[in-house]
């Protein structure tokens, strides 16, 4: 019953895996700077390029996948078993890449109980979703997944010999794939630069284009889950 459970909470997870998170973003970005400021140049720098490190590893793994592979519906599916790439050194490198852009804005926001409770909330979040994602694979897979689940670790690598696929990199579909996470990189990153700078009136235009970008996108994002 218990398993049962954490799998109805991942399967719901994932299906709104891209608006749940959507509410603390908006309050880092409100009370960034509040209650207990970390004041560093190093966690700036330090967070953007965690974030750009993740951001790495998801269009790696964007670039070699297939169609209905890595997580891109609403549902959990998977065509075949995708055991290549950085898949053949651990489980989950999407979730790995998700958590190092998420964290490196955490630091980039230079506040200590955001970061803390940011971290805590994402684990526990993927943790449901990755246990909903394990079930669905050993049921369609069965063997072949018991064999990949013992073989290869789910986020920390035993090794770091990559098994490369025969096709070539496509970096045209990992950037088309890619493109709302770049998107939403960019628009939180603005934006909290103008929160934490307090940048003069005149910047406060970007801001203004900012939150209609990113409003636009919300926008779009929901008229496709209703046609769905």
């Amino acid at each position: 019953m218990r398993d049962n459970r954490k799998v109805k909470i991942g399967n719901f997870l994932f299906k709104h895996r891209g608006i749940l998170p959507v509410p603390f973003i908006i309050l880092l970005l409100v009370f960034g700077s509040a209650p207990i400021p970390l004041k560093s140049n190093t966690l700036k720098i330090l967070g953007i390029l965690i974030s750009i490190l993740g951001e790495i590893i998801r269009m790696f793994v964007a670039g070699f996948a297939k169609e209905k592979t890595s997580g891109r519906g609403m549902t959990i599916e998977a065509s075949t078993l995708v055991n290549y790439g950085l898949y053949s050194i651990v489980r989950n490198p999407l979730y790995i890449g998700n958590f190092l852009i998420f964290f490196g804005f955490l630091l980039f926001s230079e506040n200590l109980f955001m970061i803390l409770l940011g971290a805590l909330i994402f684990w526990v979040y993927y943790y449901y979703i990755v246990i909903a994602e394990e079930n669905f694979l050993r049921k369609k897979f069965g063997k072949d997944y018991e064999k990949f689940l013992k073989d290869v670790p789910r986020f920390i690598p035993k090794k770091f010999k990559i098994k490369f696929p025969e096709e070539k990199y496509d970096l045209k579909k990992a950037i088309f794939r890619e493109k709302d996470t770049i998107f939403i990189w960019v628009v939180a990153f603005s934006f909290l630069t103008e929160r934490l700078c307090n940048f003069c009136k005149p910047k406060l235009s970007l801001v203004f284009i900012v939150i209609i970008l990113l409003i636009f996108w919300i926008i779009i994002n929901l008229c496709k889950r209703i046609k769905k």
